[in-house]
């Protein structure tokens, strides 16, 4: 693949490491034909799990309850379960289930539930590169097996244990949406169709604050001056991403001006105070909704803000061009959308001490014979291990979901 940015080279970062986005799945297209011939296997539909039923002690489950959105119930029996059901899901059913155990199952510890984790996402700053348009690539390749594929910054080991930092990872991208001034038609399309698109995308693109009324003329301005490429980027989007069954992966602003911001990831350290729990609200299957109480550290904080500052330095250093940001700003961009929804992480993490851990080293709950967890809940930590002496205190927000 062509690189990020021609000439760059650094001690602190590689650019040679790749986002794959992997193919979409129809699972009853693509498996229905061989679900239905297995003999091992019965696929039921429309049936939520709302119980796991203990016996023998409460060392094992004897049986899960079943029910759908119409009342019916009914329970199965099986010499042992495996429970794949997401990062959130995994800990609301083990919290939920108490007939046997008042705390739930394999919660003795109160350890279900702790360890909430996602990724650290946001964007920052004003990036100009030197040299002509064609010395930036920043955009997706199509692999031979129709996978899309982008190359990313990506800090080195090496560099994360001399530093003592967690994962971080950043991409090159577009100017900020909300701000008219970027005079560029096809953002200003973005921020004016804003209503369609996803909420959270939505978030990430233009942000929680309203505009006033010259913002809304001004973009619209930008895109009636800049029509011929704001008609040729929303054909692209209809065709590869709402109509296509391979969907483009992302937006991905080609510029003239060699001009973008920073958008990073990164690894968040494992808090016990950060956290799911029940509360009292019931969903229509009878099951209590979550609390999300999730927190970051101040390490955390720290991993991006000297991540960034270090590519600000191989920027200065190897006179690529510019990289303008206000280092204050990094735990306000970095915490502005809360929890990056869609990776949960942690939350019935894997160890050896039931103390500190939900599951063993075979995903087998502890304390529980025939329950296993087949889950991102199970990740002990989010990326590369963090040491415990970076942790320090909590900042928080909480809501339901």
């Amino acid at each position: 693949m062509r690189p990020i940015i021609e000439g760059y080279e650094s001690p602190h970062f590689s650019s040679d490491t790749l986002e794959r986005f992997s193919c979409p799945t129809d699972f009853g297209a693509r498996y229905g034909h061989k679900l239905d011939a297995a003999c091992n296997i019965r696929l039921v539909l429309h049936a939520n799990v709302v119980s796991l039923q203990l016996g023998d002690a409460g060392q094992r489950v004897d049986r899960v309850v079943f029910r759908n959105l119409r009342g019916r119930s009914f329970s199965v029996r099986a010499k042992a379960f495996v429970l794949a059901t997401g990062g959130l899901e995994v800990p609301r059913l083990l919290l939920a289930s108490r007939d046997v155990h008042q705390n739930g199952v394999g919660n003795e510890h109160d350890v279900v539930g702790r360890y909430y984790m996602c990724h650290l996402a946001g964007t920052i700053g004003a990036i100009k590169i030197d040299g002509p348009p064609s010395a930036v690539w920043h955009g997706y390749e199509i692999a031979d097996d129709g996978v899309y594929c982008r190359r990313r910054f990506a800090l080195r080991e090496a560099a994360q244990r001399q530093q003592k930092l967690g994962n971080f990872v950043a991409r090159l991208h577009h100017p900020r949406i909300t701000d008219p001034a970027h005079h560029n038609g096809v953002l200003s399309l973005l921020f004016l169709a804003q209503l369609f698109i996803p909420y959270e995308y939505r978030m990430r693109l233009t942000g929680s604050s309203g505009s006033g009324l010259s913002d809304w003329l001004q973009h619209s301005r930008n895109v009636i001056f800049g029509s011929l490429d704001a008609t040729a980027f929303a054909w692209h989007m209809l065709r590869d991403r709402k109509l296509a069954e391979r969907k483009f992966p992302s937006i991905i602003i080609k510029t003239k001006a060699n001009r973008f911001s920073l958008d990073f990831h990164a690894e968040q350290q494992p808090n016990p105070q950060s956290r799911v729990d029940l509360n009292t609200e019931l969903d229509p299957l009878g099951l209590p909704r979550l609390t999300v109480d999730w927190r970051y550290l101040s390490g955390d904080v720290d991993t991006v803000k000297r991540s960034i500052g270090l590519l600000a330095e191989d920027f200065r250093r190897d006179h690529l061009g510019s990289f303008d940001y206000d280092p204050e700003s990094v735990e306000e961009e970095m915490t502005r959308y809360g929890a990056y929804g869609g990776h949960h992480i942690g939350t019935a993490r894997m160890g050896s001490d039931p103390r500190a851990s939900v599951v063993d080293s075979d995903c087998r709950v502890h304390g529980v014979l025939n329950l296993f967890v087949a889950s991102s809940a199970t990740f002990p930590t989010s990326g590369k291990r963090i040491p415990r002496s970076r942790w320090s205190h909590s900042r928080f927000g909480c809501r339901r979901i």
